[in-house]
């Protein structure tokens, strides 16, 4: 197994890459020399995985997310890099701006509609029949909401849609006001939003009618498939570990129900382990058993995905060790090899996600408002 120094893993981070994720491919590459073999170094010491991690995310942010990408690769983008750090790039003058303030602003993003309701805003989502608006508009219910949720956005943050004024509690509201278990909808997003900004006791009357409590919700969430959700089902087991940990924090009882949303929790968390493949990516079919596809576009996104989830789902001991420590160190030293290339927006930043995650609770502080693990 060839071994590389750790200067060189910090060398690989400053190597810009001008071409954005994909789809689509809206800038061209620069050059660079050939990439490393895609043969992880094993972590010889937890430094070692900070260093991998650091130099991953850097490449991720020295790709251009520009102005003209569509909408599903900006909140994706924001998602992998923050409310802060995200910025967009104009193709054409180089000049740069904040994503979630050009959003705020009303600023035009391809894909992007904002419509108002009788109960706050809504966000257009791609129908599945519609080929047009994939990869375009946000691809499932709730989807950019619950991503800014997840970087602590204010419900009082201020935003412009259609010359008038609004705030991030207008979609919030319309989000929970949509909810409903009697309907077939995507509460993966939802349930995050409905927790993080009215809490996992609240109770309400929806838009049509619907008596329900923030139980109901869970209920439906933790009863309905993992392995046919979106991503092998790891949105859905964000959602209901986000749920759990803020119900606990809160002094939320383990009830029948959530101690059965901890079992699922649990039941994974193994399953992910179990799966993990000899060059220590996991599964490249998620939770379904043992895959290991070569393709490096593949264990980005399924291993990024995982590992995300696992960032937020895992205590502090179980983030520490070795196998999340190779997990980590795999994904990170897998986006390295691909500075080169274009890789798919919504893979790349959810490993981003994932991998800022996990290195602010392992290396560094988490958010205040992220929802930590309870303490069994």
């Amino acid at each position: 197994m060839r071994r590389f120094p750790i200067a060189l893993m910090i060398l690989l981070a400053f190597t810009g890459v001008g071409c954005p994720p994909a789809p689509p491919v809206d800038a061209t590459k620069k050059d660079a020399p050939n990439p490393v073999e895609s043969i992880p170094k094993p972590p010889e010491t937890p430094d070692d995985v900070k260093v991998r991690i650091d130099a991953a995310l850097e490449q991720v942010r020295s790709r251009d997310l520009l102005t003209t990408n569509a909408f599903w690769t900006v909140f994706h983008g924001i998602l992998g890099s923050g409310l802060e750090r995200t910025t967009l790039t104009n193709p054409d003058t180089r000049k740069k701006i904040n994503a979630i303030e050009h959003i705020c602003a009303g600023g035009a993003i391809r894909g992007l509609q904002f419509l108002p309701t009788p109960h706050g805003l809504d966000v257009l989502t791609a129908a599945p029949d519609d080929i047009k608006q994939q990869g375009i508009a946000q691809g499932h219910q709730d989807q950019f909401i619950a991503e800014m949720a997840q970087w602590g956005m204010p419900r009082d943050r201020k935003f412009k849609v259609g010359g008038g004024d609004h705030t991030f509690e207008d979609f919030i509201r319309h989000a929970k006001m949509r909810a409903s278990v009697k309907d077939k909808q995507e509460l993966s997003w939802a349930i995050i939003i409905i927790a993080q900004y009215y809490g996992t006791d609240h109770a309400w009357t929806n838009a049509a009618g619907e008596k329900l409590t923030f139980d109901d919700v869970v209920r439906y969430e933790r009863d309905a498939s993992i392995n046919d959700a979106a991503c092998g089902g790891t949105h859905r087991l964000f959602g209901l570990t986000w749920a759990y940990h803020l119900h606990r924090k809160n002094g939320g009882k383990k009830t029948e129900l959530w101690a059965g949303v901890a079992a699922k929790i649990d039941e994974h968390k193994q399953l992910a382990r179990s799966f993990q493949s000899p060059d220590r990516t996991l599964s490249t079919d998620y939770f379904k058993g043992p895959d290991r596809k070569p393709d490096p576009h593949l264990r980005i996104g399924t291993t990024g995905h995982v590992v995300e989830w696992l960032a937020l789902a895992m205590t502090d001991d179980e983030l520490k060790s070795m196998w999340m420590q190779e997990a980590v160190n795999a994904l990170a030293m897998t986006i390295l090899d691909m500075r080169n290339d274009p890789v798919d927006s919504g893979a790349l930043y959810h490993a981003a996600h994932g991998l800022q995650l996990y290195h602010d609770r392992v290396f560094g502080k988490p958010a205040a408002y992220l929802p930590l693990p309870p303490k069994r």
